[in-house]
């Protein structure tokens, strides 16, 4: 089942830009955010490889106890886990994604001011001496287009500083040791709060003396009462607003606030503890042009005039038409529909119904707001559990050579994944017995191939050879090759699926002045009929072609005037799909990654990039999925923004990581349920040719591409391709090119055994 990332961005019409927040809107609230958990531990620390406890245990137990402590206090506290259970199972990067989601989704509705987030972790290096209390927080001085905070993060950036220095001061003023004190960054959840929020690491776990006191109960209650104390020592300060409701100072005295606001005509002084208001009754805000945020879309036709700016207004025009759905244009939230079914069922502990929604994320984040609560799909015939924070997941899939592959919620589920698998059974909890067995008996064996050349040409005749090592066969009906220059990447970033499309068809490079001995002996070999140039004659020249022809082959030339041109030549040979990737047709590696998914989804990739216009294909993409892969600083967000008003905020997906690699495994993590191979293909992430060329093995064995570094690979490409690793029986790795570090092979051959 798939998941469309949904970044829920509240729009706060009358909320102003001050110093601080804007007056109190309800009950202060606390949302605390145990770190980790599920399959996602955490840090092991000194101990827990040994032990079994993990950072994901101290963080609940710390989180539980700091609940107790605040409600204490007069708090409202949700919390986004109480049990050890993980957000998805993807990634680890999308668990964030989930989480925050479900984090985001428990601020009531206007209170976001009067909310706070604090998501508790401890810490570990490599040094087993060095430890300490340290405290996160966003600061819109590490504001980036690439890892952009929410919007209300931006604005709530100095309160969370202010939350910051509160807690970590009430912590250090109590005895408690001091890491690097209060430090200023762009984590994931603390950038994408909507509310002001923090990141405690109460400790190091790699540090034995610190990690068995940061175990003890004792220890555990002096954090959690101090940090208790430190935010209600944020919340005990009264509020200056201007007329308009936007926060002006702060101040601990009401009647330096008082006074202070006599000085500012239609102010008024709010205590941000209780949100009352002092004095006379708050006037209302001016009126304020309401932005056109909600929008009408049909699955196939334009809609004009289709924005508005409430909901009401949206949905009374909607309803004037058949097929409709009303969304959200900046959350991708479907709020009415005539077409579309609410068959997404919030449960509570009982499972018994509260609530539907028509989206899975909408369900899991107003779930995320109850104490115990399931989310299922009832258009399934067993009601399939898609979320919960309380139920476990009962049936296991195991493989009886590799042990555990995947936990899932639903017996049918779990036994469609286990026919995928040889040698494989299907483990009940509840029955404690085997349920199911795979009737291939093949026994799990694995072995890494490296697919390489001299150069990459030759690299690219071995995939050649791989794909086809007896040349086409007679009864193949397309004997049709793709051929590319090796000199530049700029026309062929597309050319995966056009490759695809044309049954297959291998990815050859050429120079551009003249066909080389080589490639034209594996024209022969392949007994190629029809030869596709891709790109103009500076790509590929006019001699290129002659040569071509009087091998006997026919050939065809997909060019423009500019890459972008050209992309659209390509795309033009392509059959109709319901989905389209986006990416940056100056950005290699994230074209390169959107090819190893598009063959096996079969769509095409649209290349933009920043000053030009929205392609008409993506305006006309109504009943699509668009997934733009990459950052903002790739494609900018005022083109996603076109395409989101253009089609609807909930056909529209961005994948992107910190770096080329993270971009990967992020799309590689999005689609894991369309790859379901035994192989695997790894290829360099800094030279494109090798890449390039694989996307023909993707197609063939339905396996994804992981793009891999130089030098030691990050963390996030590490956990993805174990898991991917785990969740498969992968018996064979392609190694593509000869560029790939020995160090890496041997990690990734590891994962496998």
């Amino acid at each position: 089942m798939k998941k469309k990332l949904l970044f829920v961005l509240l729009l706060l019409l009358a909320i102003g830009m001050g110093a601080g927040t804007a007056s109190a809107a309800g009950k202060p609230t606390v949302i605390l955010d145990p770190g980790h958990g599920g399959t996602y531990g955490g840090t092991a620390g000194y101990s827990g490889n040994r032990t079994g406890y993990y950072e994901k245990h101290a963080n609940l137990e710390v989180s539980l106890k700091l609940k107790s402590e605040l409600e204490k206090r007069g708090f409202t506290v949700l919390m986004t886990r109480t049990n050890d259970a993980q957000f998805s199972r993807i990634s680890s990067g999308q668990d964030l994604v989930e989480r925050m989601k479900v984090a985001n989704g428990m601020i009531a509705s206007g209170n976001n001011d009067n909310t706070v987030f604090i998501s508790v972790h401890h810490n570990a290096t490599s040094s087993p001496t060095y430890g300490g209390y340290e405290t996160y927080y966003f600061n819109n001085n590490y504001a980036s287009s690439s890892y952009p905070p929410s919007t209300l993060q931006r604005h709530y950036s100095p309160e969370s500083g202010r939350l910051a220095i509160k807690t970590h001061n009430a912590v250090i003023n109590s005895g408690v040791k001091e890491g690097r004190g209060v430090i200023a960054n762009s984590l994931y959840v603390t950038r994408t709060a909507n509310m002001p929020s923090v990141l405690l690491e109460v400790g190091y776990m790699s540090n034995p003396t610190e990690e068995a006191m940061i175990k003890q109960s004792w220890f555990q209650q002096k954090i959690a009462s101090n940090v208790a104390k430190g935010v209600d020592d944020f919340f005990d300060v009264y509020v200056v607003n201007d007329k308009n409701g936007r926060a002006l100072k702060h101040y601990t005295s009401k009647t330096d606030a008082q006074n202070y606001s006599k000085t500012i005509s239609g102010s008024y002084v709010t205590y941000k503890k209780t949100g009352e208001v002092d004095g006379a009754a708050k006037p209302d805000p001016e009126p304020v042009d309401r932005p056109l945020v909600y929008g009408i879309y049909h699955p196939s036709v334009k809609m004009k005039d289709n924005l508005f700016g409430t909901e009401q207004e949206a949905i009374a025009e909607a309803k004037k038409w058949k097929n409709t759905r009303v969304v959200h244009t900046t959350t991708g939230i479907v709020h009415w529909s005539n077409y579309l079914d609410e068959k997404f069922v919030v449960l509570d502990g009982s499972d018994k119904p509260v609530t539907r929604f028509y989206q899975e994320e909408a369900a899991i984040a107003y779930a995320g707001k109850l104490p115990e609560a399931s989310v299922i799909d009832d258009s399934t015939l067993e009601d399939d559990i898609v979320w919960s924070n309380f139920k476990r997941k009962n049936f296991i899939v195991r493989s009886k050579d590799k042990g555990e592959m995947i936990h899932l919620y639903n017996r049918e589920e779990a036994r469609d994944y286990a026919r995928n698998w040889p040698n494989s059974e299907l483990f009940d909890v509840w029955a404690q017995k085997v349920i199911f067995t795979n009737t291939d008996k093949t026994k799990y064996s694995y072995t890494p191939q490296n697919i390489e050349g001299a150069d990459r040409l030759k690299t690219a005749i071995a995939v050649s050879k791989l794909l086809y090592p007896n040349g086409f066969e007679s009864s193949k009906s397309q004997k049709t090759v793709v051929l590319a220059t090796s000199g530049q990447y700029a026309d062929a970033l597309s050319a995966g699926p056009l490759a695809a499309h044309y049954g297959n068809a291998p990815i050859l490079l050429s120079r551009s002045e003249a066909l080389s001995t080589d490639v034209e002996q594996e024209l022969k070999r392949l007994k190629a009929k029809h030869v596709i140039l891709v790109g103009g004659t500076s790509a590929l020249s006019a001699s290129v072609e002659s040569k071509l022809k009087s091998l006997g082959m026919s050939t065809e030339r997909l060019s423009g005037e500019t890459r972008y041109e050209t992309n659209e030549k390509i795309n033009a040979k392509l059959p109709s799909s319901d989905g389209v990737f986006v990416t940056a047709g100056d950005n290699y590696p994230d074209a390169l990654t959107a090819a190893s998914v598009a063959v096996v989804k079969n769509w095409p990739i649209v290349l933009v990039r920043d000053g030009l216009d929205v392609p008409s294909s993506l305006k006309t993409a109504f009943g699509d999925e668009v997934v733009i892969i990459g950052g903002t600083s790739a494609v900018p967000s005022s083109l996603e923004i076109a395409v989101k008003r253009e089609i609807g905020a909930d056909s529209v997906t961005r994948l992107s990581g910190k770096t080329r690699y993270e971009t990967g495994t992020e799309a590689i993590d999005y689609f894991a349920d369309d790859f379901v191979s035994n192989r695997l293909i790894v290829s360099t992430g800094t030279n494109y040719p090798d890449a390039l060329v694989s996307s023909a093995v993707s197609a063939r064995y339905n396996a994804p591409l992981f793009l891999v570094p130089d030098g030691s690979m990050p963390s996030a490409l590490t956990t993805s391709l174990t898991q991917h690793s785990t969740e498969k029986l992968i018996n064979r790795t392609y190694y593509i090119g000869g560029a790939i570090n020995s160090s890496i092979k041997t990690t990734v051959n590891a994962m496998q055994k």
